[in-house]
């Protein structure tokens, strides 16, 4: 089959590496795959270096963008693609525009709670949860022109359950961009409140973006500098959580998470935030929640995890759950029926 994927944000997070990972799951199950994205943004080096599929590059200046309407729709009818999957309002709405043009159907991988006013001329609808899907349903979308499927992530499995150990000094991971809906500063002084308990502990922080300066100055301003390592963007994700302790996602809003998958994935305990994602990605018997009112609420919540002598349990449990719901094998076949129905209509 012959699949356009568009996406022309520029950023990094878990729509752009949602995006990534279904393009070279669907190259390595045979598909031709033809990639159109934002040459100034993150993910057009990373693609443009695979030779196993092509990738077109564009300037995309905003939605109202009409040039790249033309080059979706001539890349398309040279590459001879019989459907368009567009992720995000700016790709949905240009996309939707040379799919109505050239009556190609197309599907949109929403990532979010999307403004609809950028969804037009859209066969179908991809939300990732439950909540997602109510959004849009809400919004006067056809409940016939909705299929949920969940984010999935390429990471390897863990092999082995992790030992269960009770560390002098308990190696905390975290990931994500540096944005204020991520929660990094909460964590960030939580875990000075943990050491000042007397609890030895050291954190591991992945990622980039536009707060890192704050958080530096934070970290200082804690004299953390000996306990925190920031370690910049990680792309081996398994080898990043391999030696910790606990995973902690403190996000004020999450949408769905994929680094949740990818830290039930690696067998690490986890502690997450009563978000929108990981609420229905995990439950009690896969891992521990916070509600996040604040810091000193977080800080008690990850003493009481280290404390528990059932994490590692829930972690196993955690990592069954991953391979029967979220593995690339099973979320991308969902894919596959998707497009073969889209196109028999």
């Amino acid at each position: 089959m012959k699949i356009v994927q568009v996406m022309l944000a520029r950023g990094f997070g878990g729509a752009e590496r949602s995006f990534l990972d279904i393009t070279l799951d669907l190259v390595s199950r045979g598909h031709e795959v033809l990639t159109i994205v934002d040459m100034r943004g993150f993910l057009y080096p990373k693609l443009k270096e695979n030779n196993m599929f092509r990738t077109v590059g564009v300037t995309c200046l905003g939605s109202w963008d009409w040039r790249i309407v033309k080059v979706i729709s001539k890349e398309t009818e040279k590459f001879s693609g019989v459907i368009i999957h567009a992720h995000l309002a700016r790709a949905a709405l240009l996309a939707g525009k040379a799919s109505k043009k050239d009556r190609i159907p197309l599907l949109v991988k929403t990532h979010n709670l999307v403004n609809l006013k950028y969804y037009k001329n859209v066969n179908c609808f991809v939300p990732t949860t439950k909540a997602q899907e109510a959004y849009l349903i809400a919004g006067g979308i056809p409940s016939t022109n909705i299929c949920k499927i969940p984010n999935f992530s390429s990471i390897a499995i863990a092999s082995v359950q992790r030992k269960r150990r009770q560390p002098a000094v308990f190696k905390i991971k975290a990931l994500g961009r540096f944005v204020h809906k991520k929660g990094f500063d909460l964590l960030l002084e939580a875990i000075n409140l943990v050491r000042k308990s007397g609890q030895a502990v050291t954190l591991d922080l992945g990622g980039g973006g536009p707060e890192q300066k704050q958080l530096v100055k934070l970290i200082d301003r804690l004299g953390l500098t000996e306990v925190v390592n920031l370690v910049g963007w990680v792309d081996d994700v398994s080898q990043f959580l391999k030696d910790g302790d606990l995973f902690i996602l403190p996000s004020r809003d999450e949408p769905f998470g994929i680094v949740v998958l990818e830290a039930m994935a690696s067998g690490i305990p986890i502690l997450s935030s009563k978000t929108q994602g990981p609420l229905e990605i995990l439950d009690s018997d896969m891992g521990y929640f916070t509600n996040l009112q604040s810091s000193t609420s977080l800080a008690e919540d990850i003493l009481d995890t280290i404390r528990s002598e059932e994490r590692h349990l829930k972690a196993a449990k955690a990592l069954e759950c991953f391979k029967q719901n979220y593995s690339a094998s099973s979320v991308v076949a969902e894919y596959e029926s998707l497009y073969e129905r889209l196109l028999q209509k």
